[in-house]
């Protein structure tokens, strides 16, 4: 039976904002622990795995995911492909789903969705449609082999080996590719809910405080209900919407 190995790639090294997947989203629970207690089981998902560095910064990276009970890899800073293939080589995956570790609102159930089907397609590489989706809760699902086929040929780039599946992305004739659609209701792509500044975290902070204090759920659909009644001209502003 396949293995499916959900990724969360991280790395304490930020050009913008250094550290900043262990600011505080709430009380103290960091943005990279918060996103690993919600992505701790995924229907579909055999395993979650956080792939880190080598780099002594990154130990304290390790140390979250010992103290959250995840298994941590440990590979090359810019040859984020090797860290993946490190990964799947460890944890037996043949299908992966790479996850960011700046994006503390991703959806389980949208992963569930991607990986099922992506499984029933055959597909190569799934993700949802563009603009069905604010930027920080999509998904991206991909077979190891197509990756170790990437990591094989001698024409891969740097580029292609720190994003992982940008030559997919940008040739998708080449492989099977499965878009998914999503209700009309959750295409917000003005919106997007990685964290890269000092900004962005206040607004995921607020995100997160506003939805706690409706008792809404923390998922994409509540997340996208709240988004709705924002004022888009004052978030474009600050530099949080497009």
């Amino acid at each position: 039976m396949k293995r499916t190995i959900a990724v969360i790639q991280a790395r304490m090294g930020s050009s913008r904002l250094p550290g900043k997947i262990l600011e505080p989203l709430h009380d103290d629970v960091s943005l990279l622990a918060y996103q690993c207690r919600r992505l701790r089981q995924i229907e579909g998902v055999d395993e979650l795995v956080i792939a880190t560095t080598t780099a002594r910064r990154d130990d304290v990276i390790a140390s979250l995911a010992k103290a959250e009970g995840i298994r941590v890899c440990r590979g090359p800073e810019q040859d984020v492909l090797s860290r993946f293939l490190l990964t799947a080589d460890r944890t037996l995956a043949d299908t992966l789903v790479r996850i960011t570790s700046d994006s503390p609102f991703r959806d389980p159930a949208v992963i569930a969705r991607c990986v099922a089907e992506h499984q029933a397609h055959g597909a190569e590489y799934t993700r949802p449609e563009a603009g069905h989706l604010p930027g920080g809760l999509r998904a991206e699902i991909v077979e190891t082999r197509v990756l170790r086929q990437i990591d094989h040929d001698s024409a891969t780039t740097q580029r292609e080996r720190e994003h992982v599946t940008i030559r997919i992305r940008e040739n998708p004739d080449a492989y099977r590719c499965l878009s998914l659609a999503f209700p009309a209701e959750l295409h917000h792509p003005e919106y997007d809910l990685s964290v890269d500044t000092a900004e962005e975290l206040e607004f995921v902070r607020m995100i997160h405080s506003s939805l706690t204090a409706r008792s809404w759920p923390v998922d994409t659909g509540h997340i996208c209900a709240l988004l709705a009644e924002l004022e888009p001209a004052q978030l474009v502003q600050q530099g949080l919407a497009s």
